[in-house]
């Protein structure tokens, strides 16, 4: 990513450098003819532009992806739905709507004990305002919950059921994004799982768990500032009630 983003400021330098260049309001082409020392600079700025565009492009699918499984593991409901045109194809083992995609999601997801979703690899073929890509995704999932020690109060973080295992497993989303309007979304939605590893797992929850499926998680405090341990410590208690709301 780091490559990516030298490549564009080398890029826009390019760009910067060959516009203060002309002189006056000629194009390219006259000042070349009067200039032999700036002969195919338009072709280097058509060069220059058609590179910014594919990594706006990688940039903005890519971010996409991330804000989409963000909304996974916050059980956010508008990341969920805003990563997809409404007429979208999603297939989780079956075809489901995006309308009901997050509403099946989140209650999947609030059986378990945790989860997380890890967006790695990502290959783009691009063709216009349509583009194939191929994202490998790292999950953790199969935390039985322990039900017994569950409050009312919105879906968060449990504790393990005693014995259970945990699965690491891998996958790779494999999606047809479409621009419209000049957004990318996914227009079509497959998941392929490749890999699973069972693991023994850590009830973080039997101690306290800071983190939340709701705006109440650190992420969303703006501005953030550091937690005191008073602080700390009241969330560690209330992670112990998987139901419990942040008061």
């Amino acid at each position: 990513m780091a490559l990516r983003c030298r490549s564009a400021a080398v890029v826009m330098g390019l760009l910067v450098a060959s516009c203060s260049s002309g002189q006056g309001g000629h194009s390219a082409a006259a000042v070349s003819a009067n200039d032999p020392s700036l002969a195919g600079i338009s072709e280097r700025i058509t060069a220059a532009a058609a590179t910014l565009e594919t990594l706006a492009t990688d940039r903005e699918i890519l971010e996409n992806e991330l804000r989409y499984t963000r909304g996974l593991d916050r059980h956010n409901d508008d990341l969920i739905r805003d990563a997809y045109w409404q007429d979208a194809a999603v297939t989780y083992g079956v075809l489901r709507p995006v309308s009901g995609l997050a509403a099946w999601a989140n209650e999947t997801h609030a059986k378990r004990a945790g989860h997380q979703h890890h967006v790695t690899t990502l290959t783009l073929d691009v063709d216009g305002d349509t583009a194939h890509e191929e994202g490998y995704i790292l999950f953790s999932a199969d935390l039985i919950r322990d039900t017994q020690f569950d409050t009312r109060g919105a879906p968060t973080p449990g504790r393990l059921l005693a014995g259970s295992t945990a699965t690491l497993g891998s996958g790779r989303y494999i999606n047809r994004y479409e621009r419209r309007n000049g957004l990318w979304k996914m227009a079509v939605h497959e998941y392929v799982h490749d890999l699973s590893v069972r693991l023994q797992p850590v009830d973080l929850c039997a101690t306290g768990c800071l983190g939340r499926w709701d705006s109440t998680d650190i992420s969303y405090l703006r501005p953030l500032q550091p937690l005191s341990v008073e602080v700390r410590r009241q969330r560690a208690e209330l992670g112990k009630k998987p139901h419990s709301a942040l008061p």
